[in-house]
């Protein structure tokens, strides 16, 4: 019988690991049958920034509890003349709920007018139901500040 995983395990024993390290890797394994791995992985750029968080919220609530209201009424809000003079196009994230970051500041108070309608109907109806969204300034973020607490490693991947 082989000991190698047992002086391996016993290696171990001696190493000191702080709490801010992450304890070495003692080599690349030597075992087993080659596979291909496929990541989801992508570059990320960060902006220097800072972005701005802004609170959204949508008046009348009623019926706006259902997931697929609040989507279409920020899928028409991006498309109102208000949303394009504002400097919203091109410049906001939003989690179509209540959350919205811009790359730059808002002008205050924010309000975005949304006569609203259904996928399946042709445009608003005279008299139909409008929604208001109210943007509110939150706080700055700090981008650069991310980058202290990102890790950046390469992957090294054999086989």
């Amino acid at each position: 019988m082989d000991n190698s995983q047992n002086a391996l395990i016993a290696s171990f024993r001696s190493l000191s690991v702080r709490d801010s390290e992450l304890p070495l890797r003692p080599d690349f394994g030597s075992l087993g049958v080659p596979i291909k791995l496929r990541a989801n992985f992508f570059p990320v750029k960060v902006p220097k920034g800072p972005l701005f968080e802004y609170d959204v919220t949508i008046s009348p609530t009623a019926g706006t509890a259902i997931r697929r209201v609040k989507r279409r009424i920020f899928q028409l809000a991006e498309q109102t003349p208000d949303w394009a003079q504002q400097g919203l196009r091109g410049n906001v994230a939003h989690d179509h709920s209540a959350k919205l970051i811009a790359a730059k500041r808002l002008s205050q108070p924010l309000v975005i007018r949304v006569p609203f309608y259904d996928e399946d109907e042709q445009g608003p109806k005279a008299g139909g139901k409008e929604y208001t969204l109210t943007i509110e300034f939150i706080q700055n973020i700090d981008t650069q500040s991310l980058l202290k607490y990102a890790v950046f490693l390469p992957m090294y991947i054999s086989g």
